[in-house]
């Protein structure tokens, strides 16, 4: 077995997220180094970022989450890149999968997946379909490229793809009315993306499929064993799916709706 350690780059975007960032960058200190794409913040961000040693801090105006990703994964040293979201933090056990890698892992696989673990109204939500959420996060950049659909594109590997132990911490503690405007955001930013690539909206995608979300969360993914949280949970992902096809629906016959900022 070669000895022969792969050199990681982290990249992160982010935005006015001074209450989060300080933990994901401390999660982040054993990464040979951690790029920052900041869309301007007006907060104390960029300060908290300027003070780890292995961060390289940059702005670029947020013109999408997929292209803002690209831009920032375009500033890293490294083959290897490691996503991670503002609001995340690596485990101590996910650092220890990635750091026990060796010149043959990086050369036997294209990319690595972990487990997303969400903290909503301070529970760690274990159903409803939130975890095990894998995400393919460590992976060569030159061996894929980005795709899906804005706000949820991820890296489409070329090779092959492996899971590996730990999770990625993921802190979702908005209340009620910033996550109704979230859900409102991400739901315009997805409808925009099918309809420009030809999607259309029918009767019982509007009717229908938001009950099923809705069924299908907190019933067969058994969301409702996590409370109040999971049936939250839940009705957000109808509420989004509902939105998300009237917005197309409106663009379809011609209301288009506006670009909103990214929060």
């Amino acid at each position: 077995m070669s000895a022969e350690k792969p050199r990681i780059s982290a990249f992160v975007i982010t935005k006015n997220n001074s209450d989060k960032i300080a933990g994901c960058m401390e999660s982040l200190g054993w990464a040979d180094e951690v790029i920052v794409v900041d869309d301007f913040s007006t907060d104390e961000t960029p300060n908290i970022c300027r003070r780890f040693p292995n961060v390289r801090f940059s702005q670029n105006t947020f013109e999408g989450f997929q292209e803002q990703k690209i831009y920032a994964m375009a500033q890293t040293a490294n083959d290897w890149v490691l996503k991670v979201d503002a609001d995340e933090q690596v485990t101590p056990e996910m650092r220890d999968s990635i750091l026990a890698l060796t010149g043959d892992d990086v050369r036997a696989y294209a990319c690595f997946e972990f487990k997303r673990l969400t903290c909503f109204w301070g529970k760690w939500i274990r159903h409803g379909s939130f975890y095990p959420d894998y995400n393919p996060r460590l992976f060569n950049k030159h061996e894929g490229a980005w795709g899906g659909i804005n706000p949820h594109d991820k890296f489409m590997t070329r090779g092959r793809t492996r899971k590996l132990a730990g999770d990625i911490l993921h802190f979702q503690n908005w209340d009620l009315y910033t996550y109704a405007c979230r859900t409102a955001l991400y739901s315009n930013i997805s409808a925009i993306e099918y309809h420009e690539r030809g999607r259309k909206a029918h009767w019982h995608q509007v009717t229908f499929r938001p009950l099923y979300t809705f069924l299908y969360r907190y019933f067969f993914r058994l969301g409702i064993l996590d409370g109040w949280e999971g049936f939250v949970i839940s009705i957000m992902g109808a509420y989004g799916t509902f939105l998300k096809y009237m917005k197309i629906h409106e663009l379809q016959h011609g209301k288009v709706p506006v670009r909103m900022e990214r929060p």
